[in-house]
Parts: C-alpha cells; structure tokens; sequence
C-alpha cells in the first residue's frame, strides 16, 4: 500500500478533478486517506468480487451496478493478468491497467517501476516520496507523554531472516535512552506475536513502552513525532518514513534496498557485509555500526 502511494499521488496530481475509490483492505486504505481524495474504500474481502477472478459468467449485478462510472481502474500486482482487467471492462470500467507491485528482476526501485508504467500510461507526473496527512488532533499517548523524545523500534517483519537480533534492539535502545534520554517505545503487531513476551520482558526491565497490535493510524500518529525509528524490512518502517519521522534507520540483510527501502531525505540504510541475498545476515551487522550511525545525527 505505501510503496504503492507515490504512484498513487501521481495519478492524482494528473487528474485534478478526480475522486479515488480504494479497494482492498479498509484498515490499511485509512492511512491514506487524509493524503488521496478517497470518497470510498470497498473491502476486498467481499465475495462480491469473487467473479472478477472467474473467466467466464456474468458478474453478478450488484458489482456491475458498483463498477458503474469507474473510469479507471489500477490494479497493482507482481505480474499483469490480462482475464482479470478484462472482467473489470466486462463490468463497466472504461479503463483497467496494471501497475508492478514487484520487481522483475534487476535493482531498480518498486516506485522507479511504477513511474515507467505511468509514462507508458500517458501519465508523465512523477512520482515522489508521500507525506502521509494524519489527523493529529487525537491522543497518541499510551505510556508516552507529549514532552518525550521518542525512539520507537519495530523488531519484527513477514519473515524471521530479515530481522536483527533482538538482543541487538535491546544493547541499543538501552544506550540512546541513557545517553539521550529517549523514550523507547517497542511496536510490536501480528508478525511479532511470538516475541511479544520477550520484548515486554526487556522493556520492563528498563522502564520502556510495548504497543502491541495498536491501530495503524495511532502507530502512525506516533511514528510522525519520533525522533528516531529503528526497524528493519517491514511494512512500518515504511509507514515511519511516510508518516516523518525525523530519522529512520532502515536495517536490511537478505533482501535488497535498492528495490525495497523505502524513500526520503530522513531514511538512513544499514547493511552488514556482502551482496544482497539469502546468504547476507543480519546478524553480521555489529550494534556498535548502528549507534555510530544514530548518534551522528541525533
């Protein structure tokens, strides 16, 4: 979704007068949507859409009805799928195209991808790093007053391989709280359900903050007032750069950053030795290259 949110503003900055309808999961569209003019968001789950993946039939009247008035549909995937934009036509959409979601082998950036396939559109906005426009009048606060300075680290991702030791996280964030007085705020969601306990055990014993499956919107109303983030290859750590937070260390091992990291002045990328791949780890890169690399800007 937010690799997917530069191009996305693109396509908006081109069409002006142009209102967007989100489609997939409704939690997730939230995020966007003080930053795209969404007038919906349409939940992906419904079995309403079951006959767009179907190659023949009728569609059922209620998507037809729904569809009705699309004048462009987007659909972002790994690979082009030819049926399924023809049944959104077959539906009503004047135009369905597709938008690389995934590399296709090379170095080139996800967004640098889906600039391209913009231009081959007709849409020559480029794409730039997103801003996300949160609704900062709620309370964040959940052990966190509005004085402290905070680093907030997400230890987790989809996949253990790309997460640094979380004994690393701890010699860390138990440093930069001493000798910068950070608040440490530990965020912790479905993908890190097994180190919950570890993690609130580390953070208890330092008088530290765990969130633990908070909303996004609140994650990401928290992540705009960090002073520094620190996370590896996961969707939060996009998520702290697209919603400001003044510095984002980026820890990426085996997958690559050139494709994967994510944009903006304020991102810092770390790696240990070696060319990306399944052979690179994390846990060849030494807690003391991070701080070094915190503390010259903190």
């Amino acid at each position: 979704m937010l690799l997917a949110a530069p191009a996305l503003a693109a396509v908006g900055r081109s069409f002006p007068e142009a209102s967007f309808i989100g489609v997939g999961q409704p939690r997730l569209w939230r995020l966007l949507a003080g930053t795209l003019p969404l007038v919906a968001v349409w939940d992906s789950s419904e079995a309403l859409w079951a006959g767009l993946y179907q190659d023949y039939g009728d569609l059922a009247p209620r998507l037809v009805e729904r569809l009705a008035g699309v004048g462009l549909a987007l659909v972002f995937g790994p690979g082009e799928r030819p049926a399924f934009l023809a049944r959104l036509r077959e539906g009503g959409v004047a135009q369905a195209v597709w938008v690389p979601s995934f590399p296709q082998g090379g170095i080139d950036h996800v967004v640098t991808l889906q600039t391209r396939r913009l231009q081959e559109l007709g849409i020559r906005e480029t794409p730039i790093p997103v801003h996300l426009r949160l609704n900062t009048g709620s309370k964040v606060e959940v052990g966190v007053n509005p004085e402290d300075r905070v680093l907030a680290i997400a230890p987790g991702s989809g996949r253990p391989a790309k997460n640094w030791p979380l004994s690393r996280y701890y010699e860390v964030s138990r440093a930069l709280a001493w000798e910068a007085g950070l608040k440490v705020v530990w965020l912790a969601g479905p993908a890190e359900e097994a180190l919950v306990p570890y993690i609130q055990g580390l953070a208890a014993a330092q008088e530290q903050v765990v969130w633990v499956q908070e909303p996004l919107e609140r994650v990401a109303r928290l992540l705009a007032r960090t002073q520094v983030y620190l996370g590896g290859d996961s969707g939060i750590t996009h998520l702290a750069a697209a919603a400001g937070a003044h510095r984002v260390v980026a820890l990426y091992g085996p997958t690559d950053p050139r494709v994967w990291a994510p944009l903006g002045e304020q991102v810092t990328v770390l790696t240990p030795p070696g060319d990306p791949g399944p052979g690179r780890s994390l846990a060849d890169l030494p807690a003391a290259a991070v701080l070094e690399e915190v503390r010259r800007f903190l």
